[in-house]
């Protein structure tokens, strides 16, 4: 029997070990905060993921690294932000011929790195990488409905064998040899999900949101492909399907973020009305625009987004500079 390893305990982590025990493997769910851990390994309920079943008996829930050995796939669903620290953490744990693969979505605060590239520059490892991600909200994915997403790495075999082991019927993975562009979408659209919620919290309409989703999937296009992303991922599950669920699906935290920001929230209210939950475009957004800015890329509404969350410009005022800049061509 196959065992898969996860690496984090948040909705995300305990949902992908919830679809892999579901296909049939073992699996170990590696947390580090205690508390919870104790709490999955006694309860077998997530917090953040009411309403899906007990988490199924093949799922072995614990704080001990070792536990990972002989895993033939670890997932690795820790933030973005404490990515560095926690591969520095458990590198000698990861078993080194078992593919690594990456399903938190963002930009390192700082070194702009991608979430493969922490690991791999942390761990020094050179092969066996790769990032999963797709339109996947981790409560429907415990819940085992239909789902699709990508599995993307520079080496065919392991984006192969992963694609795999973990496709189901509830889960049907694609395969995909562009990492840098899978990763870039992943970690875009989050920040503007962040912008969605704003317009809709502010009530501005069906017309307002069309045009903010089809405006930044041209952003995340423009930044992605100068960066070496190709054109057509921005197009697929991993492109223009995530961004459309998370900007308009009240499962998205960042969404939520959105919204309270728009209703009157500070920004640290905002968060911790997540109840310990991470809104990965949070921290993204600033490194996002930092990052187009190298390479001479324009993002207006990841900026605008920086402005609000950063206080210097409010919801309503952000949206009356984003209608009334330069005119231009649409394919500009």
């Amino acid at each position: 029997m196959k065992k898969v390893g996860v690496v984090g305990t948040g909705a995300w982590g305990t949902a992908l070990a919830v679809h892999a025990a579901n296909a049939g493997l073992d699996v170990v769910l590696l947390g580090r905060r205690p508390e919870l851990v104790a709490r999955l390994a006694g309860e077998r309920c997530h917090p953040a993921l009411g309403g899906a079943p007990p988490l199924p008996d093949r799922i072995a829930v614990t704080a001990e690294p070792e536990a990972l050995g002989g895993s033939s796939v670890v997932l690795w669903a820790v933030s973005v932000q404490a990515t560095a620290e926690e591969v520095k953490r458990l590198a000698a744990h990861l078993p080194q011929d078992a593919p690594l693969i990456a399903t938190s979505k963002g930009i390192e605060a700082g070194t702009l790195r991608r979430t493969t590239q922490i690991i791999a520059d942390v761990s020094e490892r050179r092969h066996g990488i790769g990032v999963l991600s797709g339109p996947t909200f981790a409560a429907e994915v415990a819940r085992a409905l239909p789902a699709a997403a990508v599995v993307a790495s520079d080496e065919g075999d392991v984006s192969a064998d992963v694609q795999a082991l973990l496709s189901s019927p509830t889960l049907r993975l694609y395969r995909s040899a562009d990492v840098v562009g899978v990763e870039i979408a992943g970690a875009a659209k989050n920040v503007v999900a962040i912008a969605a919620g704003i317009v809709d919290g502010l009530k501005l309409g069906q017309n307002t949101r069309a045009a903010l989703i089809t405006r930044a999937l041209a952003e995340i296009r423009r930044l992605g492909t100068r960066v070496g992303g190709s054109p057509e991922t921005f197009s697929g599950l991993a492109g223009i399907g995530d961004l459309v669920l998370t900007a308009t699906g009240d499962l998205s935290r960042n969404r939520r973020v959105g919204l309270a920001l728009a209703a009157g929230s500070s920004l640290q209210e905002s968060v911790d009305s997540l109840g310990g939950e991470v809104a990965e475009g949070v921290a993204t957004a600033s490194a996002l625009v930092e990052m187009a800015r190298r390479v001479e890329v324009e993002l207006p509404i990841a900026e605008t987004v920086v402005e609000i969350i950063s206080g210097r410009l409010t919801p309503r005022e952000a949206v009356r500079r984003l209608m009334t800049r330069e005119l231009k061509d649409e394919t500009e």
